[in-house]
């Protein structure tokens, strides 16, 4: 019996014991802190074996992929961490749990007699526009800026002016970019000069055409939706609309427009006098459903621009219910359609009872905080 206790405690003194990592290229070892059998990894190993973006600050470290990150607390007892899946401090370097980091960024993660973490080469797929010039790749990839041109790192393939380097695909550029940033969808955009891009607010009127809503008393959802859309881009300089008359609109017509936009306000009716804001279930991409956790944690100006690309319809939310509760009106929540959770960007479905359109009043009071909300989230 003893034996067997005797065997049992190697093996798991043996499965615990530093094992050897294969980040891409690079050498060096896993380590299991805590004994929980969890593999970490040194985060600076990983980001220079993978081409990955590492930010580290006093309580926290992150890596990233493109517009995909995963973050971790930062902590010094090695127990806690793994008990945690947090980050571990060890005297000056940083390990992070592999497996967490693998799913996060959509790294291949292999355990045998060590543990591998390869990332595919992306492949290129073209590009478009002049500023913003935006690269498009099979999958997310992070560019690194030098004076004479913009490394897309673990990237190959063939377009004009590209050169193929060990690295990654090169651009030469006479001027270097002055911003580089992720959208996501595999997207790595390079602008130039001060001027930074700007938001793009999306007013969607339910129904039109054929499709005339809900009626009662003379009034149409139709007839209202477009009234209140129309109010509310009279607030917003710049603010489009899906539909600027009384015609038909398919949702993949809706999509098409919402899916570009940074923020989505799409106006519905409904019988008696509540008012119901739907929000999306999930979210679209890896940027989307990292938006709220990177716009609690970034700097105003990273956060201003983050939400050109991918916004947090929570976020929106929030504003909304404070603006009308400035003008004594109670918004109710749910879960909204699933078309919304295929838009990246803030947005919800606001449903406003017909019992609180009625005049033109009442419409411009709803519009007013509309507007409202949507500079405030902005700011």
């Amino acid at each position: 019996m003893r034996s067997w206790v005797v065997l049992f405690l190697l093996g798991l003194a043996l499965a615990q014991a530093p094992k050897p990592l294969k980040v891409g290229a690079l050498t060096g070892e896993a380590l299991y802190p805590g004994g929980r059998g969890v593999a970490y990894g040194e985060a600076g190993l990983l980001a220079r074996g993978l081409g990955l973006a590492l930010w580290q600050g006093k309580d926290q470290v992150a890596l990233g992929l493109g517009a995909r990150y995963k973050a971790f607390p930062l902590l010094d007892k090695e127990a806690e961490a793994a008990a945690r899946g947090a980050a571990w401090r060890q005297g000056e370097k940083v390990y992070v749990p592999l497996r967490p980091l693998a799913e996060a960024l959509g790294l291949q993660y292999r355990a045998q007699e060590g543990v591998f973490l390869t990332l595919p080469w992306a492949a290129y797929l073209g590009a478009e526009g002049e500023n913003p010039r935006v690269f498009r790749f099979d999958r997310e990839v992070n560019a690194v800026v030098r004076p004479e041109g913009v490394l897309f790192l673990l990237a190959r393939g063939e377009g004009p002016g590209l050169e193929q380097e060990a690295l990654g695909l090169f651009l030469p550029l006479p001027t270097p970019p002055d911003r580089v940033y992720y959208p996501g969808g595999g997207r790595v955009v390079l602008a130039w000069g001060r001027a930074s891009p700007k938001p793009t607010v999306l007013l969607d009127p339910g129904h039109g055409g054929e499709d005339a809503g809900v009626e009662a008393g003379g009034l149409r959802e139709k007839d209202l939706t477009l009234d209140l859309a129309r109010r509310t881009a009279a607030l917003l300089p710049g603010a489009q609309l899906t539909r600027t008359g009384d015609q038909t609109l398919s949702l993949g017509e809706r999509l098409a427009l919402a899916e570009r936009a940074s923020v989505v306000v799409s106006f519905h009716a409904a019988q008696g006098a509540g008012i119901a804001l739907y929000l999306p279930k999930d979210r679209p991409s890896p940027l989307a459903r990292s938006a709220e956790g990177l716009l609690a944690t970034s700097p105003p100006d990273r956060a201003r621009l983050l939400k050109v690309y991918a916004g947090s319809p929570e976020r929106l939310a929030q504003a909304l219910e404070a603006a009308f509760a400035k003008r004594g009106l109670v918004v109710a929540r749910a879960e909204g359609p699933y078309a919304l959770t295929r838009v990246s960007g803030a947005a919800v479905l606001l449903e406003v009872g017909l019992e609180r359109l009625k005049t033109p009043e009442a419409r411009a009071q709803v519009a007013q905080a509309v507007a409202e909300a949507i500079r405030a989230y902005l700011e």
